[in-house]
């Protein structure tokens, strides 16, 4: 199989939905106490919200390893997304349209990212989130993938977009704007490059092996996800989490 055949074949598989994951494998309590943080990572493709091999993935085990008080860690399959969209729902104690319940409405701090696929789904949340009156504190996006995710809607407080550029088959994002300048900080239009570089790829699948794509060193380039943790961190020390850590990465 040459090179350019692999990539094809990546490409495909990459644009093939899961339905493995279903809303109750998410851990998170429901009604979370007001002041809480959610955080939601989607993995792209048909990856598995269970890979402990996906960068996303591991993020996330970073983040809870850190035990903060308040603070939940979801990672979801970019198919999923209307799964987390009713997580969102029930841990903010409001209904499918926005509606509190009898007990009143939850303030859940809420915190996004992605990589491909997962980051458009992680837009399109933030869109479905907008429609019932949930603001979105912090969204990233991992060389994104997606027709729709260039406008970050205006119930965003803060977004940042990592992205390569140097495959002509399959590249991020290039260029996010806010919906409304006064609502949204877009922290970063971020361009990683590849030409020369080297990315462990040992945890990757053969056919992302094969393939080789810059898509698919960007996931797995660690100095990517030190970005995205950083501006997790930042955010959550925005916050006022007790014991959050600072953005280790310089």
């Amino acid at each position: 199989m040459t090179r350019l055949t692999a990539a094809l074949c990546l490409l495909l598989v990459s644009f093939t939905p899961s339905a493995a994951q279903r809303g109750k494998d998410f851990s998170t309590p429901t009604p979370l106490p007001s002041g809480s943080t959610l955080i939601v990572g989607f993995v792209g493709g048909i990856e598995s919200w269970k890979d402990a091999s996906r960068p996303p993935v591991q993020l996330a085990g970073r983040l809870r390893a850190l035990g903060l008080h308040g603070v939940y860690v979801e990672v979801a399959e970019h198919a999923n997304r209307g799964d987390v969209l009713k997580l969102i729902e029930a841990a903010t104690a409001r209904d499918a349209r926005g509606r509190c319940s009898a007990a009143g409405c939850r303030e859940v701090h809420i915190l996004l990212y992605g990589h491909s696929m997962g980051g458009a789904a992680v837009v399109k949340l933030a869109r479905d989130l907008k429609k019932i009156g949930l603001p979105v504190a912090l969204t990233v996006q991992v060389d994104s993938v997606g027709a729709s995710d260039a406008v970050i809607p205006s119930n965003v407080a803060r977004a940042a977009n990592l992205y390569q550029h140097d495959s002509w088959m399959l590249h991020g994002r290039t260029s996010i704007t806010a919906e409304d300048p006064r609502q949204t900080i877009i922290l970063a239009n971020l361009q990683f490059t590849y030409e020369g570089r080297w990315v462990d790829l040992s945890d990757a699948t053969i056919p992302e092996q094969m393939a080789h794509t810059r898509h698919t060193q960007m996931e797995y380039d660690p100095e990517v996800w030190n970005r995205v943790e950083d501006y997790i961190l930042a955010e959550l020390k925005r916050e006022g989490v007790p014991g959050a850590p600072s953005p280790p990465h310089p």
